[in-house]
């Protein structure tokens, strides 16, 4: 039996899994906790790529 547990503890297998899942749960909480405020960062971003205003072109005269 206490070699089954010492195996037990010693087995690395799954250990990629769990740390994948864990640093996805904090992305997700990150996430959910500054909802508001990624929100608006992205709203702002696109607004300034899709404002057609700047990129008005005025005629120049020719001479």
């Amino acid at each position: 039996m206490a070699e089954f547990i010492r195996k037990f503890i010693n087995d690395k297998k799954g250990l990629n899994t769990v740390e994948i899942v864990v640093l996805v749960a904090i992305a997700i909480g990150l996430a959910l906790i500054f909802k508001d405020q990624i929100t608006q960062f992205v709203k702002t971003i696109l607004d300034n790529i899709l404002d057609t205003s700047a990129f008005t072109i005025s005629p120049t005269p020719t001479p």
